[in-house]
């Protein structure tokens, strides 16, 4: 299947654009929180409180897009509410008002990252090869804000997240009525492209989470990631933290970032060639046991030079996990329900676990200081490494699995 250069460039934008938005404001929030006077704990609450809030969110947009004539639409209404939001939480200063509309923003920010995922996978267009860009604008992002802010002010991290989410909307229309030409063209006889068929045959099957709940190894999968997929989001809240613990300034921050995540991006590309040679299984395994024993060396406190000289240890495992776990669900779930198996995913694995080690790293923060933090994550990312051997999840697929005779 083959997808045209104009629509592939749109997706390429889309993640390049939702992502930037992402790594101008996560990195930095905590900072900008600590410069209007929060502590650790309330920092920890509203990052928390914000993914709690995520968890209905996820699940409650997947089932409308999977239910709507037009999941773009969906999309693009989340990002016009998003803007609106980010923008409005800039000038709020009372901790109770802050933590109230940091989680009406999450409820139409965190959404957007699976759908866009389950937009991707339904077109068949190569997931590895456009989500690298997510990495790459991630990055980006998080560099120049990290620049902006140091001579601005970090308040500007707000305006520059509302501007990459506004950017990706317009693109997001522009694909819409892309989609709704091919859809005019197969009225007027002519075959319609791959891409919109795989769209419209997404919303032939009706959707019910009770059937994801009945499958056991997406269950399993799902409890296994949840040990370290709230890692890498918390991460983005506690690495500033750690870095200026042992001596890193503002802008080492957002260069650190740029960096790692830029590291994600070849890791994403290989994804496909990593994945053929070793298998899709085994890639995750050795991605979370990497994890663990980087979580494991920060929290002896080295120094910032020693942080940014191992910024491909973050490559090497986001550009994987975030990869491979998505890959490692398509196989486990009919194609008719990936929009809603990925906001479960996202609910979940990332959401739920997000929670506990948001709460959990802002307790220790105050008392502890930032590289205790990272020792939680390390033993954290331990028990994911158990259960997913446990559950044989290493071991992958095959036809003679009862739970795949079942849902296939």
């Amino acid at each position: 299947m083959t997808i045209s250069k104009n629509r592939y460039y749109r997706f390429v934008g889309i993640y390049t654009f939702t992502y930037a938005a992402l790594g101008m404001l996560l990195p930095l929030l905590g900072q900008y929180l600590d410069s209007i006077g929060f502590s650790g704990l309330q920092i920890g609450t509203i990052t928390a409180s914000a993914t709690t809030i995520s968890i209905l969110a996820s699940p409650t947009w997947g089932y409308i897009s999977h239910h709507s004539k037009e999941s773009t639409r969906v999309l693009a209404l989340l990002c016009v509410l998003t803007v609106a939001f980010v923008l409005g939480i800039s000038q709020i200063r009372p901790y109770l008002v802050f933590l109230l509309a940091y989680a009406t923003f999450a409820f139409f920010q965190s959404p957007i990252m699976p759908l866009t995922d389950a937009m991707t996978l339904q077109a068949r267009v190569p997931f590895g090869a456009v989500r690298k860009w997510g990495a790459i604008g991630f990055a980006v992002g998080v560099f120049f804000a990290g620049q902006i802010a140091e001579l601005t002010g970090l308040i500007i991290i707000f305006p520059l997240c509302a501007l990459g989410y506004f950017t990706a909307l317009i693109l997001i229309e522009s694909l819409r009525i892309s989609w709704k030409k091919d859809q005019k063209t197969e009225r007027d006889g002519i075959a319609q492209s791959d891409c919109v068929k795989a769209s419209h045959a997404a919303k032939k099957t009706p959707g019910s989470y009770f059937i994801l709940f009945q499958n056991k190894k997406l269950m399993s999968l799902l409890v296994a990631a949840f040990f370290v997929c709230g890692t890498n989001v918390a991460n983005n809240t506690y690495f500033g933290f750690l870095y200026k613990d042992v001596g890193g300034s503002i802008a080492g921050i957002g260069f650190a970032f740029l960096l790692m995540c830029s590291g994600e991006a070849p890791f994403m590309a290989w994804a496909d060639r990593l994945a053929a040679k070793f298998t899709t299984e085994k890639l995750i395994l050795f991605s979370m046991i990497i994890s663990a024993l980087r979580y494991l060396w920060y929290s002896t406190g080295p120094s910032p030079h020693l942080l940014l000289g191992t910024f491909f240890l973050q490559g090497m495992v986001n550009g994987i996990v975030l990869v491979e776990f998505v890959r490692y669900i398509t196989k486990l779930v009919d194609p008719s329900i990936i929009a809603m198996s990925m906001t479960l995913y996202q609910a979940i694995s990332s959401n739920c676990s997000t929670i506990l080690c948001q709460m959990a790293g802002g307790i220790i923060l105050d008392h502890f200081g930032g590289a205790k933090v990272y020792l939680f994550f390390s033993f954290y990312n331990l028990i994911g490494i158990i259960l997913y051997v446990g559950f044989g999840l290493h071991r992958g697929i095959n036809d003679n699995d009862s739970w795949k005779k079942e849902f296939k």
